[in-house]
């Protein structure tokens, strides 16, 4: 069972070939960017503004694995022999281990790159996120280089923990776009869809139900205690994931 779940995570992982270009791309035209601008800002041409670290763009992968494995991989896996039980567990061990590995290359290149930007203060800074809160800063918040597991705040817990922290989140928005899109051909999907945008709509202008949804997202990232935000989100995601069990059962291929 278990050397089956992992060869179908590995075929899910193989069969990402469009996340992990687009998310390349994306990556690479930032990483250009960011040494253009080192380069023009140290040869005393002033260009302003502030970068978006490589690091934060790699949450693109998780998310549009996401789709991908339930919109294309699934009938695929199926039509080669792969069992409905398999897919599901296959599925989630690709996000857990897709989740880690952004994890792990986002805080390397935190700690590697974007400190060294940062402590060069060669941008205009950022301040550390708030909830509900973007803006800009005074020097000596974030240099610059917005890389979520500090603009977030879970770097002020060390680099061990923020990856915990960063890991578990990922793994949230893995299984939470997995669910969503495996139901779409389904009208509980839409259904889902037209809660998703009510709960934004109604809740965001009534100071009780707003201050609901801040508690929520409070709690899958900014929460003070951080043993808290991780469990919060691995419950969460796997609960979310469970949803896929009847939803592959009924699936048609």
């Amino acid at each position: 069972m278990c050397k089956t779940t992992w060869n179908l995570a590995k075929t899910n992982l193989r069969h990402l070939q469009v996340p992990h270009i687009l998310t390349g791309i994306l990556a690479g035209a930032m990483a250009v960017q960011t040494l253009v601008f080192v380069i023009l800002i140290k040869n005393d041409i002033n260009i302003g503004g502030s970068q978006i670290s490589v690091g934060s763009l790699l949450w693109l992968l998780p998310l549009m694995a996401g789709i991908f494995v339930p919109a294309r991989n699934f009938r695929r896996i199926i039509n080669l022999g792969g069992k409905r039980e398999n897919f599901f567990w296959g599925s989630l061990m690709a996000y857990a281990v897709l989740a880690a590995a952004v994890s792990l290359t986002s805080m390397t290149i935190f700690y590697v790159i974007d400190r060294a930007i940062i402590r060069a203060e060669l941008f205009h800074p950022f301040h550390p996120l708030e909830p509900g809160a973007f803006i800009m800063g005074e020097p000596g918040h974030i240099g610059g280089i917005a890389n979520l597991v500090e603009v977030f705040r879970w770097t002020q817990n060390g680099p061990i923990i923020a990856f915990l922290q960063q890991f578990a989140l990922l793994f949230l928005i893995s299984t939470f776009v997995h669910t969503l899109t495996a139901i779409q051909d389904k009208w509980y999907g839409w259904v889902t869809d037209i809660a998703l945008i009510a709960i934004i709509s109604v809740f965001s202008p009534i100071p009780v139900l707003r201050r609901a949804l801040a508690w929520f997202f409070n709690l899958i990232i900014f929460h003070d205690v951080a043993f808290l935000q991780i469990a919060a989100c691995i419950v969460l995601g796997m609960v979310i994931y469970l949803i896929n069990k009847p939803v592959l059962a009924r699936k048609a291929i």
